[in-house]
């Protein structure tokens, strides 16, 4: 330590001796690893012991490259010669076993197996030839490699070397794949990418720059210098469109791999070169070794200096992608992040302002739609945005004290952009998964908008969203980053390089001694994104129902209207996730299924998929007990209405209840869909029997219907939790009363897979309620009740009542109304009218005697008397009860009554006219 500590100590001195010696118009010193900051580090880890496992994680991490010779580091980069591929094969299976293998699920071991990919299920190793000794026999001087020159005399299975034995070819890879029977694995063009180039070069660089600056030993820079330094005689060689394949599919565009990957390589190896810039100043041995290799292979620079090797990296790695900024173009802002900090590493004179331009677009561009991007997968691509702006920013504020302060003055939008992903948050377990995002049914147990990164160097969430805490005084901030340290402030910030971690810590625990660690959340319309949430519910009975208000867009899934339903712990009415590109990449028909409308719980007019566009909520009610959504999106369907609303109403504490009514005129054929999680159905008021596919290209099957259900008919799942995340012990269903006129039921199976791109296959049942004429506009009105219970059943009854509007006595078909019977003794009215051009709320008369004028309402009476009503645009209503009348239309009106008095909880007290309720 003291050694280190003297060496950090002159390490200022021995830069600027080499600057007044060799003065290049160049790079001076390290941006973001001044020695002042490695010096933080050391002293940290010296001082406070979570800050030592910090330092001995990364020290340990580093071990393998420090323990390997540097002629051994020089020869892990390689030149471009064989096909590189994303995947072994995307949708394969061993050649061995015969099980499935697809996408990611070879091993890679790059210490244990170099040159080697292992079969997850059987074990074997492939290829079964000496790859890197017929490898190295086909090299040219500078890196590439020629399969003309190699010995193909050492293509043979080394298990099997008899030339007779049938084995003897089985699983040989030239470097192009082998191949039985018209299939094709190219373990050594994936082991080059995932293995080889990401694991061992980038990985290396990686971890022996994070190792210089968490120790100052310069041994870690030397080695980390000869790797970065020999990826940049090769760098500009590669091209991926050219060279490259994804999914077995070519003209992909990237460096030595693709684009969304060679984005985020050469920022770390940026960003690798800028850590280590200052820890090789004055090192001989570095210069000698690498002029050495230069003259064995006849490179055009000499590296005689290190201006030399200073130079080859700025030029063929920097520079080279600055001037080919697409073969890096990824999900934005991924790019510029990565050319800002090029440009931040260079330290050109005009570098500080490419720096504020770039950062300057980035947040004009992203923060549109309630400080988002707007792009979907909102567990999921949608993160990018606010995981990557944290990242950088971050690393700006530690060489730049008030950095992120002053661009959140000049961005106040940011606030929004952090508080996206704690408002979509539900039941601080689960995101709705809109668009490419998630999996089936699976938890998000995290905060989303951030990285919380330990045990590196980078930037943590969790000091991101303590500075944020700082600026606005968000206790959500630290709550969000409290449950990510597992409900702990041991370790916190997890960050080497602050300057004060117990007043972080002291900070943290003095928030949640204060707020708890329960975020308070309301109902949510997340317009501009598209999304609304509506939530009620404590503790282990919290719940929250979504509505997806558009269809379309980038990572996005054809599914308007979709909606979903969290509680006790559990997904309820899943969206299935991200598509399994496992099973064929994006195109294949499963992965295709995945974004389809008919994928969604939503309806689907005459099988196709929704028009990508936006809906609007054009009514919105957050009461205490009631909470209302409506969203209209007739363009989605190219048709005159395309309207769901949607209802939560919280009975007590433990019991909810959901109306789900949904408006649709345009097409012949009208189709909603709803799955819920695994579990089993039992139908009751219809019996599926009568073969009904619906087809059009859809992973479904096995669809029987009932061409004359009851009036009021419904189906029940009974909930098999078997991630075990359930909240509470009781039994849970969820149950769907359906009263639909014109309706045909069907009952039928749909493909999912259980986990992210190749999980379990599954078969799933799915309900589909179905209207079709032979003319068009069909109108259809779909109406539902959606009961999840634990334990026993909260409805006794539901029937649809009759609704007149206006002053015209029949029957409205679009106006609806139903009443609820309960076991516990409620009666429960709902009651909407179709959105109209009138803007007044129109006067509903119900079957059952009220009288309403609003858009919509909640009415619920104990034992025949009113307990409570919710008008939303509305001012009036009356029963044999009593009336509650209002000077003007309220947004959302709602009272409670008891024997002892009528309490207002939503709505403004000085527009009431008259509230006489028995």
């Amino acid at each position: 330590m003291y050694r280190t500590l003297i060496w950090l100590a002159l390490l200022v001195i021995s830069v600027a001796i080499e600057a007044q010696d060799n003065p290049p118009a160049r790079k001076q010193s390290s941006f973001f690893y001044p020695p002042a900051m490695i010096q933080k580090a050391v002293s940290n880890a010296a001082t406070h012991p979570w800050a030592k496992d910090i330092q001995e994680t990364i020290r340990t991490q580093a071990q393998p490259w420090l323990e390997t010779s540097d002629e051994k580091l020089w020869e892990m980069m390689f030149g471009p010669g064989i096909t590189r591929s994303w995947m072994v094969w995307s949708d394969g299976f061993c050649p061995d076993c015969k099980k499935d293998v697809r996408m990611y699920d070879w091993v890679i071991s790059i210490w244990e197996h170099p040159f080697k990919v292992q079969c997850p299920h059987c074990s074997q190793l492939f290829p079964t030839n000496d790859f890197e000794a017929y490898f190295k026999t086909g090299l040219e001087l500078d890196g590439s490699f020629d399969p003309a020159k190699a010995d193909r005399k050492l293509l043979f299975n080394t298990a099997h070397p008899d030339p007779s034995d049938p084995l003897h070819q089985f699983g040989v890879d030239d470097g192009e794949g082998y191949t039985e029977g018209g299939k094709r694995w190219r373990f050594m063009g994936y082991f080059q990418v995932a293995g080889q180039w990401r694991r061992m070069v980038v990985g290396g660089a990686r971890a022996l720059s994070e190792a210089y600056v968490a120790t100052g030993d310069p041994v870690y820079a030397r080695k980390a210098m000869i790797l970065l330094d020999r990826v940049a005689d090769v760098f500009p060689n590669f091209i991926f469109k050219e060279q490259g394949l994804v999914y077995e599919t070519s003209g992909h565009r990237g460096t030595v791999t693709t684009w969304h990957d060679a984005c985020e390589e050469v920022r770390e190896l940026a960003q690798a070169y800028d850590a280590v810039f200052d820890g090789v100043a004055g090192d001989q041995a570095l210069i000698d070794f690498l002029s050495r290799k230069a003259a064995e292979n006849q490179l055009a620079n000499s590296k005689k200096s290190l201006a030399d090797i200073r130079k080859n990296i700025e030029d063929r790695i920097l520079r080279e992608t600055l001037a080919h900024p697409d073969r890096i173009e990824s999900n934005y802002p991924r790019t510029p992040i990565s050319l800002l900090t090029i440009h931040a590493v260079l330290g050109e004179p005009e570098s500080q302002a490419r720096v504020d331009a770039l950062f300057d677009e980035i947040l004009k561009e992203s923060l549109k739609e309630e400080g988002m991007t707007g792009e979907k997968g909102l567990a999921g691509y949608s993160t990018i945005f606010p995981r990557g702006i944290s990242e950088v920013v971050l690393r700006f504020e530690r060489g730049q004290p008030g950095f992120m302060e002053r661009l959140c003055e000049r961005y106040p939008q940011l606030y929004q952009t952090f508080r996206f992903h704690v408002d979509t948050w539900c039941l601080q377990k689960f995101y709705p998964e809109i668009g490419d995002s998630g999996g089936f049914g699976l938890p998000v147990a995290i905060y989303k908008g951030v990285d919380f990164n330990q045990g590196t160097l980078a930037p943590t969430g969790y000091q991101f969203l303590y500075h944020l805490f700082k600026i606005y005084k968000d206790p959500a901030f630290i709550q969000a980053l409290y449950q990510a340290n597992n409900n702990s402030t041991n370790g916190l910030p997890h960050d080497l390089l602050e300057e004060n971690p117990a007043l972080v810590q002291e900070t943290v625990q003095k928030v949640i001694d204060q707020s708890g660690t329960t975020i308070p959340l309301g109902d949510v319309n997340k317009e501009e994104w598209g999304v609304s949430i509506l939530r009620g519910g404590e503790g282990e009975n919290s719940h929250a129902a979504w509505i997806d208000q558009d269809a379309g867009g980038r990572h996005g899934h054809f599914g308007g209207l979709n909606i979903g339903l969290f509680a006790w712990g559990l997904d309820l009415m899943p969206d299935f996730g991200y598509p399994p590109v496992g099973y064929g990449g994006w195109g294949a028909p499963k992965a295709v299924w995945y974004t389809r409308t008919a994928a969604h719980n939503t309806v689907v007019v005459d099988g196709k998929n929704h028009a990508t566009g936006k809906g609007r909520a054009t009514l919105w009610g957050s009461g205490e007990k009631v909470h209302l959504v409506r969203v209209s999106a007739p363009d989605l369907i190219q048709g005159a209405t395309f309207e769901r609303t949607l209802t939560s109403i919280e009975l007590d504490d433990q019991r909810f209840l959901m109306f789900d009514v949904f408006r649709v005129c345009g097409g012949k054929d009208h189709a909603r869909f709803l799955s819920s999680f695994y579990g089993k159905v039992t139908c009751e008021g219809w019996v599926p029997s009568v073969t009904a596919e619906y087809g059009f290209d859809t992973e479904t099957r096995g669809f029987r219907m009932d061409p004359n259900p009851q009036a009021s008919w419904s189906i029940d799942w009974a909930i098999d939790d078997r991630l075990k995340l359930a909240s509470i012990s009781h039994p849970i269903h969820l149950r769907l009363h359906e009263l639909t006129q014109g309706a045909i039921p069907a009952l039928g199976e749909c493909w999912i897979a259980g986990g992210q791109f190749s999980g379990h296959e599954e078969w799933i049942p799915r309900l589909m309620v179905r209207r079709q004429s032979t003319d068009e506009p069909l109108t259809s009105t779909f109406i539902s009740v959606i009961e999840p219970y634990a334990g026993r059943p909260t409805i006794r009854s539901v029937k649809r009542l009759d609704v007149s509007v206006g002053n015209s006595p029949a029957r409205d078909e679009q106006a609806v109304a139903v009443q609820i019977e309960t076991a516990s003794g409620e009666t429960v009215v709902y009651a909407d009218a179709a959105d109209r051009s009138d803007p007044a709320a129109p006067v509903c008369q119900l079957g059952n005697g009220m009288t309403v004028e609003a858009k919509a309402l909640v009415a619920v009476a104990r034992e025949g008397k009113p307990a409570r009503i919710a008008l939303f645009d509305g001012k009036r209503f009356s029963s044999g009860h009593g009336e509650v009348s209002l000077k003007g239309i309220q947004p959302v009106f709602e009272i409670e009554k008891n024997t002892n008095e009528t309490k207002i909880l939503r709505g403004d007290p000085e527009g009431v006219e008259k509230m006489a309720l028995e």
